[in-house]
């Protein structure tokens, strides 16, 4: 029954993302008359309610839809009520404003303004700021009730299976990648690279390519065992919200009252965000954690290096992202029968300039990449080194606690928890 409502889901994505071009195929099919007498038909125009939602709209909906997700996750505690609230934010950050309204895209456009010294809207800094303030109070309570992303992602939760530590360590190194790289695009102009490669704006819109809408439901069928795998293994706006849950001032916790370490919430979290109880560690235990440690440590200056100098390798690939660098490129392939195909090389011969010009300001957006991307890899080096060095940690835990890092608030451990109940249980004989 369960998977029937999951693929029913699936099936009215697919139907709504399909919807706009069906509609222009019975538009082509049925066109509007044509007279004589050069009379045109007028175009009735009416705009979308949404359209008249002014920007400090937005913001006050955010903040109000951050507030009240805080509420259920630190005092109702209620498993419904947040899956509930956060098919209402999905229905409108999600399809009423086609995901237009979405802090992870604001990253880029924080980051252009920062690096060209423009101005930055502050309705754009406000929907960028208020989620990851929320996080540095609450923790990651806008990812389980707020994120259109990861509502759409929730509802397909079947069967979650638990992946091995070191490929899910693997793994969550790909939204700083995709952090990195967007950012290196978006300050040399290369254009949004981040909202390019978001699966599922075409559902939102109900118009995208077809590989997009594609992507999209491979991704939503992935998340049917493996949970949440864009918000996990790919969101770089995740990045920004783990650093700041870290230092939340009251993180997300399993139950309001003492654990008494049933381990019912293990089982029941998708993101495996429970960290179990350790008990204190022998001696010869921590002389082995402490050589470890210092192996570690010895590593890091490799591997920062390496990173470093991957990052300047790549930074001729990425390069290619560049209006400038593609149409060298399409200049060196392009014959003189195929010219003509190409808008970018008609554009480039009615602007006047030389071949040599529009070489020489390629090679120079190269050169940028490459110091944008050395950078990057510095910063991955440094991170990864970091994560190496804390699994050398010597951690000691009574209870079971939610992971600042992982928890993103979906409450599943809420109804788990036998301290959370507010009615006593009934025994049936």
């Amino acid at each position: 029954m369960l998977a029937f409502f999951h693929c029913s889901i699936l099936l009215w994505v697919a139907i709504l993302s399909f919807a706009q071009p069906m509609r222009a195929v019975a538009s082509s099919r049925f066109p509007q008359p044509q007279f004589d007498s050069g009379h045109t038909v007028p175009q009735a125009i009416h705009p979308a309610f949404v359209e008249h939602v002014p920007a400090w709209a937005d913001v006050l909906i955010l903040a109000l839809a951050l507030g009240i997700s805080v509420w259920l996750v630190r005092k109702v505690r209620s498993r419904r009520l947040i899956l509930a609230f956060s098919l209402g934010c999905l229905g409108w950050f999600g399809f009423a404003r086609h995901g237009c309204i979405c802090p992870v895209g604001s990253i880029q456009n924080v980051a252009a303004s920062a690096w060209s010294g423009g101005g930055l809207p502050w309705f754009v800094a406000a929907l960028f700021a208020l989620p990851l303030l929320t996080a540095l109070l609450f923790g990651r309570v806008f990812c389980g009730a707020v994120c259109p992303l990861g509502a759409l992602q929730d509802l397909f939760i079947v069967k979650p299976q638990h992946m091995p530590r070191w490929l899910d360590a693997v793994l969550r190194l790909v939204p700083l990648a995709v952090l990195s790289v967007g950012l290196v695009c978006a300050v040399n102009g290369a254009g949004y690279l981040i909202c390019r490669m978001d699966p599922f704006v075409g559902f939102f819109r109900r118009s995208a390519p077809l590989p997009i809408l594609f992507t999209g439901m491979s991704v939503l069928l992935i998340g049917m065992v493996i949970a949440r795998p864009y918000c996990r293994f790919f969101c770089p706006y995740g990045i920004l919200l783990e650093l700041c849950a870290r230092l939340a001032w009251k993180p997300v916790d399993v139950t309001g009252k003492k654990c008494v370490n049933c381990r019912l919430c293990v089982g029941t979290c998708p993101v495996d965000a429970i960290r179990t109880p350790r008990v204190a560690m022998s001696d010869a235990a921590r002389i082995q954690q402490f050589r470890r440690f210092l192996g570690m440590l010895a590593l890091a200056p490799l591997l920062i290096a390496g990173c470093t100098r991957l990052g300047w390798l790549a930074g001729e690939f990425v390069a290619r992202a560049h209006p400038d660098v593609a149409l060298v490129e399409r200049l060196d392939k392009a014959t003189t029968v195929d010219e003509d195909l190409f808008p970018e090389i008609e554009a480039f011969k009615r602007s006047g300039q030389s071949r040599e010009w529009v070489e020489a300001r390629a090679l120079q957006t190269v050169k940028r990449f490459q110091a944008g991307c050395l950078g990057a890899g510095f910063f991955m080096g440094v991170v990864i080194a970091l994560r190496l060095l804390g699994l050398t940690r010597l951690q000691r835990r009574a209870l079971h606690e939610a992971d600042r890092i992982r928890c993103v608030a979906c409450g599943r451990c809420f109804a788990a928890c036998p301290k959370n109940r507010t009615e006593p249980v009934r025994v049936t004989q």
